[in-house]
């Protein structure tokens, strides 16, 4: 099995594990060239309707935003095992190798099952169209966007010359009742979305962040990409990202 073999947008059918199955989350994995990105969203999520920011919600429904993944990089295929690199992680830095033993049962459809953990998951590909993708960086944040037909997932998180740490302690500080206000705003300066592009404007359908969902979040220019974030506090932010590697080309984006 070639990289090639696997390009496209991906969604998941179903994952198991030991005492494990799941058939509710929104999975979209991307992949374009050797650059991949993925985001998944569960499907409880708190009722987010009049919240001017992250901050307004409750503890118990920030543990639920919190329960979303969201990671990104580059892989490596070794005969039929593919190794995802991830190079930003929305929870910070993984256990073990994200390393899967891949399977095609027909053309459109791939069969994973972990290699250094207990799992299976069953991917169905529904567009082969990947247009491009882009290694971004913006002072000491990395980002990637990958486009596949009018569908894109874009994340972005802190680059290795700042240490994110993992989000495990401030979840445990929610599931508790106890608020790290500092802490929370850190983790969600990092961000994942997948959406769609209108007239060179990327627009969200699902984000680690629901306030971001429904928004214009990415511009394309012949310099890079502008991302209009919402942090933790409500303030908008934008930031300007150069790319640093590019697969293929992304004129389809910005035409």
């Amino acid at each position: 099995m070639q990289v090639c073999d696997v390009q496209g947008h991906w969604r998941r059918d179903w994952l198991r594990a030991p005492g494990v199955e799941d058939r509710a989350t929104c999975v979209n994995w991307m992949q374009c060239g050797a650059l991949y990105a993925d985001i998944r969203i569960p499907a409880c999520r708190p009722e987010t309707r009049g919240a001017t920011s992250l901050a307004d919600l409750s503890s118990a429904a920030l543990l639920k935003v919190m329960r979303a993944e969201g990671f990104a990089g580059e892989i490596t295929l070794s005969g039929d095992v593919c190794t995802w690199k991830r190079e930003i992680d929305w929870h910070g830095p993984a256990k073990a190798p994200d390393t899967g033993k891949l399977e095609f049962t027909s053309e459109d459809s791939l069969l994973e099952t972990g290699v250094a953990a207990d799992y299976t998951e069953q991917w169905q590909r529904t567009d082969t169209v990947a247009d491009g993708a882009l290694r971004l960086s913006c002072g000491e944040w990395l980002g990637f966007l990958v486009t596949v037909g009018e569908r894109f997932v874009f994340g972005t998180g802190p680059s290795g010359a700042r240490d994110a740490g993992t989000s495990a302690a401030v979840m445990t500080a929610l599931e508790a009742g106890r608020r790290d206000e500092a802490a929370l705003a850190a983790h969600f300066e990092s961000a994942y979305v997948f959406g769609r592009w209108h007239r060179g404007s990327g627009v969200a359908i699902q984000a680690t962040n629901p306030l971001l969902e429904g928004e214009k979040v990415l511009t394309c220019n012949g310099k890079g990409v502008a991302f209009e974030h919402i942090a933790y506090d409500g303030k908008r932010k934008r930031l300007n990202f150069v790319p640093s590697t590019t697969e293929k080309t992304m004129s389809a984006v910005v035409a």
